[in-house]
């Protein structure tokens, strides 16, 4: 071998090494790509299942203030309600009833439990204020509804993040 020429596995192995980062460079980034992914996924699933959460609530939050309304015409009324006010409040208690799916689902244990005392005095009422037999409803009711909903609506927004009353 003469001074001036590289052993032939120099070359080889040089080559071997040059691949070898090349395909280990490829891996990480890989890696790296696939747990940024991951992260970015999670993230989206968060935020969809918030922002449905948030929804649910409002449609929940919406109905019953809308039945807290024409509950309260209907309690002025004394038992005496027109079919106008009377299909209302058919109306809006089957409203109320069907935005409970999406809070049931998505909503921690702790809402689902307050839903009942916010929402089954609510559907009480509304049973005795259309009922034939009403003479004078249970005053309790309203007001418990209230309490109840208040505490709902505070632990709903706390559940979102917000600011809520302290009760």
């Amino acid at each position: 071998m003469s001074s001036g020429q590289v052993p032939l596995w120099v070359p080889i192995m040089v080559g071997v090494l040059g691949f070898a980062g090349v395909i280990s460079a490829q891996l990480i980034v890989g890696r790296r790509e696939e747990r940024r992914w991951r992260r970015e996924l999670v993230r989206e699933r968060e935020n969809r299942s918030h922002e449905e959460r948030a929804a649910g609530y409002a449609q929940v939050i919406g109905a019953i203030e809308a039945l807290d309304t024409v509950q309260f015409e209907a309690k002025r009324a004394a038992g005496v309600l027109d079919e106008h006010l009377s299909a209302d409040l058919r109306q809006l208690t089957s409203t109320l009833r069907n935005n409970l799916g999406v809070v049931n689902l998505q909503a921690p244990e702790r809402i689902r439990v307050m839903l009942s005392g916010a929402i089954l005095p609510r559907l009480t009422l509304s049973r005795l204020l259309l009922g034939d037999e009403f003479r004078q409803e249970d005053p309790t009711l309203w007001e418990t509804s209230q309490r109840e909903y208040r505490a709902l609506r505070a632990e709903m927004r706390r559940d979102l993040g917000m600011d809520a009353e302290d009760l």
